[in-house]
């Protein structure tokens, strides 16, 4: 079962991507079409599944890593909301195309991140690299440092 979650997780994160991309090109492009209520609410439900997903593997997950307790889960629970955020900035906050550049950027730099970070299984089990705890807390520093 755990498989079958994680799997169809990574598809939400494809999904919200390609819906934030065609959101995007038809923002620039100024089209009616951005009105569009898959367009709209996709994006909601999709985050929705994307949350109920995350809290059943972490919950369930084999390497006991946990949100707030291992600097893992830590940040890739940061990037997940910097991602959300970088999204909003280009969707809706921004006023120039400039800075919808700027929040399109952010949240491909954000899904990158996290995505390296997801795998990065030196940083999930202990003792498999030289020092991991260097990387764990590598991966905290620049989550505080963003917030």
């Amino acid at each position: 079962m755990y498989m079958i979650v994680k799997h169809a997780h990574l598809t939400i994160i494809l999904l919200t991507f390609v819906l934030f991309i065609v959101s995007f090109v038809l923002t620039m492009k100024k089209s009616e079409m951005v009105n569009n209520k898959l367009l709209k609410i996709g994006p909601h439900i999709l985050y929705t599944l994307f949350v109920i997903t995350f809290i059943y593997m972490v919950a369930n997950n084999p390497l006991n890593l946990y949100p707030f307790v291992n600097g893992w889960a830590s940040s890739k629970l940061g990037g997940f909301v910097l991602y959300v955020l970088s999204i909003t900035l280009a969707l809706k906050w921004a006023k120039s195309n400039l800075w919808r550049f700027v929040g399109l950027i952010s949240a491909i730099f954000w899904l990158v991140m996290s995505a390296r970070l997801a795998y990065a299984d030196r940083l999930k089990v202990k003792g498999t690299a030289e020092d991991p705890n260097a990387y764990v807390e590598f991966a905290q520093s620049m989550v505080v440092a963003i917030c």
